[in-house]
């Protein structure tokens, strides 16, 4: 799934939110318990490491309750009620996507996935193969993004397919954000027809 368009719209929010979500459902799926060494079920990043660091993780701090998990800033993990794993870091960091190669995982989610190229997610695409006990779920990939040309949009808009869905998301959809900040992003890009519609859908009102 990509949930990607307009500024403002929640699209971090709803990553770190599902992402969380997903990782319960397949630890019930699983069966998995409290364990000294969690099994990885995913991963969860950004272009850059940097700027997962500053901007996404922050937002998972946000969204998750401090109480259901813990950030092993060495080992790049979150550890989700001492039973799974989440990876997580920028897929700039030469080591991060060294362990792709052998890593099995159920679920990849890539925030600003327009600052992506496709060989920087294929291999993480690949990845996903993990089986526990003999039991496969469903594997899922989560993809936020911003418009912009690049291989989202020829993907998930221009060749959708059955196992791909395109969730567009307006400012209109974010019901917290400040009253006049459709304004704001008018007068922001109002020097770009085009980009202007894509952040805000100008529909005349």
């Amino acid at each position: 799934m990509c949930y990607g368009g307009g500024k403002g719209g929640g699209k971090s929010f709803l990553l770190c939110f599902w992402a969380e979500y997903w990782m319960d459902w397949l630890i019930g799926f699983f069966g998995l318990k409290p364990s000294k060494h969690p099994t990885t079920l995913g991963f969860l990043g950004r272009k850059r490491a940097i700027d997962f660091n500053d901007t996404t993780l922050e937002t998972w701090k946000r969204v998750v309750p401090a109480d259901k998990y813990e950030i092993r800033t060495q080992d790049k993990d979150i550890v989700i009620a001492g039973t799974a794993k989440i990876a997580y870091g920028g897929l700039d960091d030469p080591l991060t996507v060294q362990k792709f190669n052998s890593a099995e995982y159920a679920f990849e989610a890539i925030d600003q996935a327009e600052e992506t190229l496709r060989p920087d997610v294929g291999v993480l695409e690949a990845s996903l193969r993990l089986k526990i006990n003999g039991k496969r779920p469903p594997y899922k990939r989560f993809y936020s993004a911003n418009p912009a040309e690049c291989w989202i949009k020829d993907d998930y808009i221009l060749s959708p397919s059955s196992n791909r869905v395109f969730i567009p998301v307006l400012p209109d959809d974010n019901p917290y954000l400040p009253d006049n900040y459709k304004d704001t992003l008018r007068n922001a890009f109002a020097y770009d027809p085009a980009l202007l519609k894509a952040h805000v859908i100008v529909t005349g009102k």
